[in-house]
């Protein structure tokens, strides 16, 4: 997501690679993007926006820098910038914002905000009665073999159809933009006010203490046809027993975050982070529904010089790895993933997948999982040669070609754009349509991916939610599915992972299987050589880092025990059980 703080990772090992003078900058949450949230909007995600058509459609895009495509709206529209880069069609009665010319758009001051006329509100149009979500006696842990997902006990492949979870506890705020009409409602939308107040982006919005507050999210992302929440931010301090324990019973794995900001008793988390990530770590195993950990997420997205750290993610990855590896009697090995930024055409996207999962030293230091946020799918379709839908036109066959012959679980960390004839304003009618599920499932994907994660599930300012969280808007004091919840709803449900891969339950606690032993498949999946120097060096010239740094030498095991005086904390978990071998994997 271009709005993502930048996690602090491994500082003393960096101390070692990049220099002290860098190591500011790889903590910082925004350097030049901190009074601009939306400069860092992708060339990729600009370049699926520019339809040539001699009129924009109604929440089509009609301005911003560079926009080469139509400046005039349809009848009943008016263009409203959002941006520099981008301004949108919206109907006459909302557009209180003069059509900016193209190229030549200045963006709205965020923090000007217009006092609502009212205090209340009509109520929100009705939404359609949920049933109660199906309950699960147990789940089965997740193994990731091969290029898949699979059941540790019954051997069926497995797609996360995730949801991306980080609430705000936020109101609805003017400066957010003009509302839009929608038939037999206002036309103004008014602040409510949330219970508990705003939380932040660095809030741990899962602990057993928030329960009232999670409790109705899960229920309805199950009724979604959701498997899978990624988390953001976890406090190492709280327990979260409650919350792993309700999305087990409702069907919902966890992907968990094992990077965070700075807490008492860990002191630092770029010089401790290894100690706070095992305690995560030791936490979240025990749990059959732990999908997932992340190891870093979006390094290099507000900060060029990410790309000089990223041997610290496979040092990290590595001592992780190494933990796992000692605590195997007592802790399931958890698949390890790195969360990248879609960064659209050239070198650097594939570079750093295949370095991040190529073995270096060893095979510890390889990610087990591989992440992707992406958001350039930005219209209903894409028609090219005589076909009103052909994927061939799409911003995903670039990924495609990069990822196709991929050698472990590659997914979606997060995908949604919301612009274009996606774009909506409140109370956010129509919106998202997800159009792009049917392809993850389907032929053009189905053979590469394992996954993908819906950003996101509360609204706030960036508006991507697909919900309404208690107190949003004036009078709404229960949780609001907006229609884009139902039309991913509809996409989950209706699109099935592909059983074709299914592997024999006895195979899963093999390390060596892999799904080509089981069905034929398009391509030969298999680990990547490390990328060269000649490549690790034109990426970090090419994005123009202050130090380019030796991406073949990692830095050494940190020393960072997980022990805590204060907390009382032991090396490994204390269990009666030992993991079976389908947790652990055998070499065979």
């Amino acid at each position: 997501m271009v709005r993502r703080l930048i996690q602090g990772l491994c500082l003393g090992s960096l101390l070692a690679t990049a220099g002290a003078e860098q190591v500011p900058e790889l903590l910082v949450e925004d350097s030049e993007c901190a009074a601009n949230e939306e400069c860092a909007l992708n060339a990729l995600q600009r370049h699926a926006l520019q339809k040539k058509a001699p009129v924009a459609k109604m929440y089509g895009q009609c301005g911003g820098a560079k926009w080469k495509g139509p400046t005039t709206c349809e009848d009943g529209g008016k263009c409203v910038m959002t941006n520099e880069w981008y301004a949108q069609c919206e109907p006459e009665a909302a557009a209180e914002v003069p059509a900016p010319s193209p190229g030549a758009v200045e963006a709205k001051d965020e923090k000007q905000e217009q006092p609502p006329p009212e205090k209340t509100m009509g109520p929100l149009p009705s939404r359609p009665k949920q049933p109660a979500p199906k309950i699960y006696e147990t789940l089965n842990p997740i193994v990731a073999r091969g290029n898949f997902l699979y059941d540790s006990v019954t051997g069926d492949r497995f797609f996360a159809k995730g949801v991306a979870y980080n609430p705000r506890n936020e109101k609805y705020d003017h400066s957010f933009g003009p509302s839009v009409h929608v038939a037999g409602w206002v036309d103004k939308c008014v602040p409510g006010d949330p219970k508990g107040g705003y939380w932040g982006y660095t809030a741990d919005v899962v602990s057993d203490e928030k329960e009232e507050f999670w409790t109705e999210d899960l229920e309805a992302m199950a009724n979604m046809g959701a498997n899978t929440i990624r988390l953001y931010n976890l406090d190492p301090r709280l327990s979260h027993a409650k919350f792993m324990k309700k999305a087990a019973s409702l069907g919902i794995y966890a992907i968990v975050p094992l990077t965070g900001k700075d807490l008492e008793d860990y002191g630092n988390v770029g010089v401790n982070l290894l100690g706070f990530a095992k305690t995560l770590m030791k936490e979240f195993s025990q749990y059959n529904n732990t999908l997932m950990f992340t190891a870093a997420n979006e390094l290099a997205q507000l900060d060029k010089n990410g790309y000089s750290a990223f041997p610290c993610v496979k040092a990290f990855v590595r001592d992780l790895h190494n933990y796992q590896a000692d605590c195997a009697e007592d802790m399931r090995k958890v698949p390890l993933i790195y969360s990248d930024v879609d960064t659209g055409g050239g070198i650097a996207r594939k570079v750093v997948a295949d370095y991040l999962t190529c073995a270096l030293e060893s095979e510890a230091d390889a990610v087990d999982a591989y992440g992707l946020n992406v958001y350039s799918w930005c219209d209903e379709t894409y028609p090219g040669d005589g076909k009103a839908d052909n994927f061939q036109y799409s911003p995903y066959k670039d990924i495609k070609q990069d990822f196709e012959d991929f050698s472990v679980p590659f997914i979606f960390s997060e995908f949604g754009c919301n612009l274009g004839v996606f774009k909506t304003k409140c109370p956010y009618p129509g919106g998202r349509t997800w159009p792009d599920v049917k392809h993850f499932l389907g032929e053009d994907m189905g053979q590469f991916m394992s996954g993908a994660v819906a950003f996101q599930w509360s609204m706030d300012k960036e508006e991507y939610g697909l919900t309404l969280s208690p107190g949003f808007l004036a009078g709404q004091d229960k949780l609001y599915l907006l229609d884009n919840y139902f039309q991913l709803q509809k996409q989950y449900k209706k699109y099935q992972v592909n059983g074709t891969w299914n592997a024999p339950a006895s195979e899963a606690d093999k390390c060596s299987f892999v799904p080509s032993d089981v069905a034929p498949m398009e391509y030969t999946h298999k680990r990547p050589a490390c990328p060269s120097k000649a490549m690790w060096t034109k990426v970090q010239h090419e994005k123009r880092v202050d130090t380019v740094v030796d991406w073949d030498v990692l830095p050494p095991p940190a020393i960072s025990p997980i022990g805590n005086a204060t907390l009382n904390i032991s090396e490994c978990p204390t269990s009666d059980a030992v993991p079976p071998a389908a947790l652990t994997c055998t070499s065979s």
